[in-house]
């Protein structure tokens, strides 16, 4: 093997074994994101399809425990917007709590998410719950800034389907 393709690639091996503990940060972090949220309801005589800009903020802790994997626990706040169909609106919102699987590779963390939203909700009459979701993202890392996508899926009573895409930026201390 040539001298200099062998340094190359031992220099890459030597790198891509040291990424996972640079990029891997466990501890608090604080994050926000904006999304489009989506509310499908057919029930109660009322039919709605609708999408809005959706707001979240969250905090969280990342444990670095486990080789392979991380866990996190999270918190946070989000705001589903204000879906209109034909002078129809549906106003949601609430606090959630949720616990991450996160599997680091470098600086990217493919993760799945579940857990409890209590949530409030207006629009042809008032209500509220508390009902499970989960969800699924990647996020980047480089240092204490991160970057993340996700997709989330919440089981919210009286209503067929409402989900959420963001994307969030987090800080980790």
């Amino acid at each position: 093997m040539n001298r200099k393709l062998f340094v190359a690639l031992a220099t890459a091996l030597l790198g891509a074994i040291s990424i996972p503990q640079a990029y891997a940060a466990g501890g608090l972090y604080l994050g926000a994101g904006v999304g489009q949220s989506t509310i499908q309801d057919n029930s109660n005589g009322v039919s709605i399809d609708a999408s809005d800009t959706a707001y979240k903020a969250f905090v969280g802790y990342r444990f670095n425990i486990i080789p392979i994997i991380d866990l996190a626990v999270e918190g946070g706040y989000t705001d589903f917007g204000k879906p209109t169909q034909s002078n129809l609106s549906f106003k949601l919102h609430g606090y959630d709590a949720a616990g991450l699987l996160i599997f680091p590779i470098g600086p990217i963390d493919l993760y799945g998410k579940v857990g409890m939203l209590s949530w409030t909700a207006s629009g042809g009459g008032s209500s509220s719950g508390t009902d499970p979701f989960y969800g699924v993202g990647a996020g980047f890392n480089i240092w204490k800034i991160g970057v993340r996508a996700e997709y989330e899926r919440y089981q919210i009573k009286d209503t067929d389907k409402v989900q959420m895409y963001s994307l969030s930026a987090l800080f980790m201390f």
